[in-house]
């Protein structure tokens, strides 16, 4: 383009709205990007995770926990799982094994975590019971009939959180 042709578009005052108007949406268009796509680099949990390289529990603390737990005769197996600042325990019981010593075994099991642990991570217990048969009971519908409904016990799930002493059940 020679310089007389330049001159000419930059006079037209269409031109310079059509290109003003341009830089806007383009503008705009990055600025909602920002705001749809914000920046990758921040954690998935924020900084609800500050301080937690500072509290130690590795594979071999996990592992002390849940072999406690399988080393009980009425427990048939046990795992756990870390997400954030939770830690799931999640154990089977075994058929004959009560609701009260299912409580009792997630209880004493908490002695198996540090100081440490139990101040920074929020623990939930989550315990099961394959082929519990449950109790069955007749229940009374609205509209007068009978129905027979079995109520189980399991799964129950406990829960401490960091700033507790005990589990809630």
């Amino acid at each position: 383009m020679n310089k007389e042709k330049l001159q000419k578009l930059l006079k037209n005052k269409k031109f310079i709205i059509v290109v003003v108007l341009v830089l806007i949406g383009i503008i705009c268009l990055l600025l909602l990007k920002g705001l749809l796509y914000p920046n990758s680099n921040i954690s998935l949990y924020g900084n609800r995770l500050d301080g937690i390289k500072d509290i130690k529990f590795d594979k071999s603390d996990k592992d002390k926990v849940t072999k406690s737990i399988s080393d009980n005769e009425k427990v048939s197996s046990a795992k756990m799982n870390v997400h954030g600042r939770i830690i799931n325990v999640i154990f089977n019981v075994n058929k004959d094994t009560t609701l009260d010593d299912a409580k009792a075994i997630a209880n004493d099991s908490l002695g198996n975590f540090s100081d440490a642990v139990k101040g920074y991570y929020d623990i939930q217990f989550i315990i099961t019971m394959d082929d519990e048969e449950g109790v069955k009971e007749q229940v009374t519908k609205e509209d007068g009939s009978t129905q027979e409904v079995v109520t189980k016990v399991f799964p129950v799930m406990g829960y401490k959180n960091s700033n507790s002493e005990g589990l809630v059940w």
